[in-house]
């Protein structure tokens, strides 16, 4: 049985305060669950209004999915409006919390509906307050009708603040900081609760709240070993970043009396997040890590006898067949920059003469819309698409097509990930649009190591491709 794990950090908020943090808390749960090595599927999202939120999770957890473990972190503000707990979308309107927000009530539906056997929420929620401070109330209790074993993290209590961080936020940096304690052995998750007990303990404003359903044996990871590589990265880029920041939020005076630190000037801001804006050098490496590493990992000699294969790489935006899942993405994300260009434009069709005579007046009324699409590359680039084309050697198969396309922007790099299956439409063509099988988007920083995503499109693209395989022999099998 696979485990999932859906990563959410919404840090932009059209009527809410920022939380820069929660983009880069999710940068680094990711990198913990990549390094357990337990979790099949690691979906990791960031800034998702309401509906993406709700489709975020649908698409992870297919219904009676048989799985073993599902893990659910969010990182951005919350609010209880009435007996409900809402996980803000990046439109969240008080107003409208059903519509936009996330019911903690609907997200415990789906999850029952996809039946894991265990069940793990990481939630470190807020609602508005000043920048960079959380406040959160505490989870609801968990109906455990459908689900068998349940263990919930809640930053705080329900009346209570979650501090906010320079990178990560305070409770996700406990929470990872809790994952590393051990250096062998099995790292259980009541570990995880008992250290963060501890560390909050005589902490009268902020009191992580717990709920725990299960055995007492459900498992982060089962050699602490396996996290030696995360906890050199935890400690290098995550912890001594925090550490710097409480040097800089609480220092002493000549009498050792603690004053408050300036405020960071705005030069000082800028070159902060200078450093981690990427350019057309850290473009092309990961670009080029993630292209030639996907070629060089599918193994195309495994199905040498049956498809015979065929790269395609273009310097712009030039497939079709992913034309639109880029725009609906990248049209909705917000960017601090321009350097892909994604607008859908809503107008009205025009009535044809003909239909102005038969129709008249009512013509002008009864309009349809039109949608414009404009997706273009605006900077320069020499790899930005990656087709790989497996085209059939025996006509009962299908055509697949695996697309990669790379869209950047100052602060990370978008991946799309796009596999179809085309018919036959001529003796010797195939349908142009296919059948989606894997569809799929991911966010980078340009620093990121690709290995991981590697594997993952390339486990995707062998499956599809072994599927249809399976699915043709007992086809012609049964005949």
């Amino acid at each position: 049985m696979p485990s999932t794990a859906i990563l959410i950090g919404n840090s932009v908020y059209d009527h809410e305060n920022p939380l820069p943090c929660c983009h880069e808390d999710v940068t680094a749960m990711q990198a913990l669950l990549e390094a357990t090595g337990r979790f099949d599927y690691i979906h990791a999202h960031v800034n998702l209004d309401a509906d993406a939120m709700r489709d975020a999770v649908r698409n992870a957890l297919p219904p009676n999915g048989d799985h073993n473990e599902v893990l659910f972190y969010f990182s951005g503000h919350g609010a209880h409006i009435g007996p409900q707990l809402y996980l803000c979308g990046t439109g969240f309107d008080g107003s409208r919390p059903n519509e936009t927000g996330f019911s903690h009530g609907d997200l415990m539906d789906l999850f029952r509906a996809s039946e894991p056997h265990v069940l793990v929420t990481v939630i470190d929620a807020c609602f508005s307050g000043a920048l960079l401070v959380k406040g959160d109330r505490a989870l609801l209790p968990v109906a455990k009708d459908g689900l068998r074993n349940v263990l919930q993290f809640s930053s705080s209590m329900d009346d209570q603040t979650s501090l906010g961080g320079e990178r990560l936020s305070a409770f996700t940096h406990a929470f990872l900081e809790a994952t590393v304690r051990k250096t062998e052995g099995i790292v259980y998750y009541t570990d995880i609760t008992n250290t963060l007990r501890d560390n909050f303990i005589g902490n009268d404003d902020q009191t992580p709240f717990f709920v725990n359903q299960g055995t007492g044996r459900e498992i982060l990871v089962d050699d602490a070993r396996k996290l030696a590589g995360f906890r050199d990265e935890f400690t290098s880029r995550w912890r001594a970043e925090a550490d710097e920041g409480d040097e800089n939020v609480e220092r002493g005076d000549s009498e050792g009396q603690p004053v408050a630190a300036e405020p960071p000037t705005t030069t000082q801001l800028l070159i902060a997040a200078e450093k981690r804006m990427g350019g057309p050098d850290e473009a092309k490496e990961l670009i080029d890590n993630l292209f030639d590493g996907v070629l060089e990992r599918f193994n195309e000699t495994e199905f040498a006898e049956f498809f015979e294969s065929r790269t395609t790489e273009h310097s712009t935006f030039r497939e079709p067949v992913i034309r639109e899942f880029m725009l609906r993405v990248l049209s909705r994300e917000t960017r601090p920059d321009r350097l892909v260009t994604a607008e859908i434009k809503r107008t009205k069709k025009k009535p044809s003469p003909w239909e102005q005579a038969i129709m008249g007046f009512v013509a002008t009324f009864n309009q349809d819309w039109a949608e414009d699409f404009d997706l273009e590359l605006n900077c320069t680039m020499s790899r930005a698409q990656l087709k790989l084309t497996l085209t059939p050697k025996y006509r009962t198969l299908q055509q697949l097509q695996l697309v990669l396309s790379c869209a950047p922007s100052l602060n990370q790099c978008y991946i799309f990930e796009l596999v179809t299956q085309h018919p036959m439409i001529n003796w010797d063509a195939f349908d142009d649009e296919g059948r989606e099988i894997v569809r799929r988007w991911y966010t980078l920083e340009w620093d990121a190591d690709v290995k991981f995503l590697v594997g993952k499109i390339c486990n995707a693209l062998t499956k599809s491709v072994q599927d249809h395989i399976d699915e043709t022999t007992k086809r012609l099998e049964g005949h």
